[in-house]
């Protein structure tokens, strides 16, 4: 071949670095006009490393052995360096992959190897081989490798190798350019293996033809980046509309969001770029993933699907958002595409679903609430009715002498009756609509008193089977509420436990503080608060869903005949747990079920007990009681036992004769009765009667409860309020002191 072959070659070299260094200043522009593309400036550098290798070469066809064809050499390697590093940047920016940590260690590593070309022997060293190529005319002059060449050549071929690997391996499925640019860069690494073992004299060469595989595959990566910045040219306009709408815009290819508005990424709470298309699949929640793929499967193939779904995603701070995509086939970018609007709905499904809930705890109130009321007017005639058979055996047992056969007989007819009055009690609970009055107390007390009393030993005869434990907090907070009520509900809750557990088994009881420091749903919706909490599990077979939501209920049981029970317990617990701005949870499955009550706690501390008080103390002494009330029985019983402690008593049927005797008489003490019908009731009539006699002192009675109307008496002026049926010591300490006696 004629010697101006080399002419021509050395000709090629500097083509290319012209070339090179044009598209280098073409991808910079690139890169300036859309620096968040990070891979437009690899590619510049791609390009300029390029130009680079081709000057290096330019260097050694047209100097002879001396100090500019070792430069040449020198630049020829360091050329390589930096390609390396670019390709893998290049790579990593294209496929979206995190690659600080390789360009922090290969940063290291390549400005060692640089240091060690430039300023020692170890990669090049001072002597010149000839290379004997098939294409020139006479011998190629180069430096000649040092004692680490060989393995920087290989070192380079890997390391390209590597990054095809990364290309092919990338889980993106349908990566736009992947194929061209794959042709390219193995292209260029073939030349490239084709010259590096040229270098090492391994294989006859025609020349050295790496910058032309360069050349080809600057041609595709620059391709690749014009192609690319102008759908991001394209895309820019689509997002200059989308970027002011309040809905997410999302386009989506192969599961790929390859577009999304600022409102999709602050929906998503993440930064989407195009270039490193993020999977929506990964973005969604476990439990909804399946159902978006159905419906994704679906439109993807038939074009149909529902018009509007939700589904549940997690944000990178794994806070979940609720969204509702419309979605539709479009194309985008030539290929078949999903355009998704999708709007976050979260506080709107949160606030639907805190409205469904008020609903049904409205629903179920009001349904207590009539159950409720129709046990309150139960009760009060149940009281009235009850009176004879509670107050006359008391009175009877003051009458009769010591020793007497009648005592036990008339001893079961008052306990018979007080059992009775205890049932009406709860109806009154069930009731609802009363001031309870409270008091500080302290649940771990109430415990102690249940587990000594005789009900809960004859609970134990009962079921024998049956172990109660109980695992009390020492240091839980006192609770402001009714001794009696809190009693009835614990009692309630552990007698339920144990009919229950079907045969051996265990109810535990247990007490603890507890702080809610943000709402907590479970049948009852906690609010934030400090809690005494009381619960009481057993490990019998648990409550049906169905029986679940109908527990509570006035008269709703599934206990079988023979069993205790009159349906009142749980509703009086309810109702108990109502009445002390309370919480209720309830957990139950095949192994058992939890009762667990939440009290506001109080830092006010327990008052002593009062002493109980003799029936002498009691005595009046001959003061006039006018006792007013509708009902014979009741007006006999009251007179009686007011006779027995030594009062004068007249009767009267109603507030209107009461209020026509007091125009012409007097009386120390009204007994009042709040519900008379027909006529005026309690209220009005002592109403009536303090405008006739400002001073007028009464206790006031009822088989109800205290009532608004009660209290209202009470405000003017009344003193005491009894319930029915009346108790003898009750009566006289009411009485007494309201007379100023004690």
């Amino acid at each position: 071949m004629i010697s101006e072959t080399i002419v021509l070659q050395s000709a090629g070299s500097l083509a290319v670095a012209v070339l090179a260094l044009l598209m280098a200043f073409l991808q910079a522009m690139f890169f300036f006009r859309k620096p968040q593309f990070q891979w437009f400036g690899w590619s510049a550098a791609v390009s300029f490393s390029g130009m680079l290798y081709a000057m290096g070469i330019f260097f050694e066809y047209n100097a002879s052995p001396g100090p500019w064809n070792r430069f040449g050499g020198r630049m020829e390697y360091a050329a390589v360096i930096f390609l390396i590093h670019s390709l893998y940047g290049f790579t990593f920016a294209y496929l979206g992959i995190n690659g600080k940590r390789y360009h922090m260690i290969a940063g290291i590593f390549h400005a060692l190897v640089l240091i060690s070309l430039w300023s020692g022997n170890y990669l090049l060293s001072d002597s010149f081989a000839e290379r004997e190529f098939l294409g020139l005319s006479k011998p190629f002059v180069e430096t000649e490798l040092g004692p680490l060449g060989p393995v920087f050549v290989f070192y380079a071929i890997l390391s390209t190798c590597g990054a095809i690997a990364l290309w092919l391996r990338h889980k993106v499925r349908k990566l736009r350019y992947r194929r061209p640019y794959l042709i390219g860069v193995v292209f260029w690494v073939l030349l490239g293996t084709h010259d590096g073992l040229a270098s090492l004299g391994w294989i006859p060469a025609f020349q050295y033809v790496m910058e032309y595989g360069f050349f080809a595959y600057s041609i595709v990566v620059i391709w690749v980046v014009f192609s690319s910045f102008v759908d991001i040219s394209a895309e820019d306009k689509y997002r200059v509309i989308t970027e002011f709408a309040n809905d997410g815009i999302l386009v989506i290819q192969g599961g790929k969001i390859v577009f999304a508005n600022p409102a999709s990424s602050e929906i998503i709470g993440r930064q989407i770029m195009n270039s490193s298309a993020s999977d929506f699949l990964e973005l969604i929640v476990d439990q909804d993933r399946t159902k978006f793929q159905e419906y994704y499967s679906r439109l993807r193939h038939s074009g149909d699907g529902p018009g509007s779904f939700t589904i549940r995603l997690e944000r990178t701070s794994h806070e979940e958002r609720i969204v509702e995509i419309r979605a539709n086939i479009v194309h985008y970018r030539n290929r078949p595409a999903i355009l998704g609007v999708m709007r976050d709905v979260t506080e709107r499904i949160r606030e639907e679903q805190a409205l469904a809930e008020s609903k049904e705890r409205l629903a179920r109130l009001k349904k207590m609430e009539s159950m409720g009321l129709l046990a309150g007017g139960v009760a009060h005639d149940l009281n009235n009715i009850l009176s004879g058979i509670v107050c006359y055996p008391e009175l009877i047992l003051l009458d009769l002498p010591e020793g007497s056969e009648l005592i036990e007989p008339v001893k079961t007819m008052q306990e018979s009756g007080l059992r009775a009055v205890a049932v009406v009690q709860d109806l009154l609970t069930v009731a609802r609509g009363v001031a309870i009055p409270k008091k500080p107390i302290n649940l771990n007390d109430l415990v102690r008193e249940h587990v000594k009393t005789p009900e809960h030993r004859q609970l134990l005869d009962n079921h024998p089977s049956v172990t109660i434990e109980c695992d009390l907090d020492e240091r839980l907070l006192n609770i402001k509420g009714s001794r009696l009520h809190v009693l009835k509900t614990i009692m309630n809750l552990v007698t339920n436990a144990c009919e229950a557990i079907v045969s051996e088994g265990r109810v535990v009881i247990r007490t603890s503080n507890r702080y809610i420091d943000r709402p907590m749903k479970g049948y009852d919706r906690v609010n934030i608060g400090e809690y005494a909490v009381l619960s009481v599990a057993d490990n019998g077979p648990g409550i049906s869903s169905d029986d679940l939501d109908r527990i509570f209920e006035p008269f709703y049981t599934k206990k079988k005949m023979g069993r205790s029970g009159t349906g009142l317990g749980l509703a009086v617990v309810w109702n108990v747990i109502q009445d002390h701005d309370a919480y209720i949870d309830v957990k139950s499955d095949a192994g058992g079920t939890e009762f667990t009550l939440y009290f506001p706690v109080t830092r006010d501390e327990i008052q002593d007990k009062s002493s109980p008080v003799s029936l002498e103390d009691l005595y009046g002494n001959g003061e006039t009681i006018l006792v007013i009330d509708d009902e014979k029985r009741q007006r006999e019983i009251s007179c009686r036992m007011l006779d027995k402690l030594r009062y004068k008593t007249k009767a009267v049927s109603s507030g209107e004769e009461a209020v026509s005797y007091l125009k012409d008489h007097t009386a120390d003490l009204l007994l009042l009765d709040m519900i008379m019908d027909p006529g005026i009731d309690g209220h009005m009539t002592y109403e009536q009667i303090k405008k006739i006699r400002p001073e007028q002192k009464a206790v006031i009675v009822s088989g109800f409860a205290e009532t608004e109307q009660v209290k209202e008496t009470l405000r003017l002026g009344a003193g005491r309020f009894l319930k029915k049926p009346l108790i003898l010591e009750d009566l006289g300490v009411a009485v007494k002191k309201e007379l100023g006696g004690c």
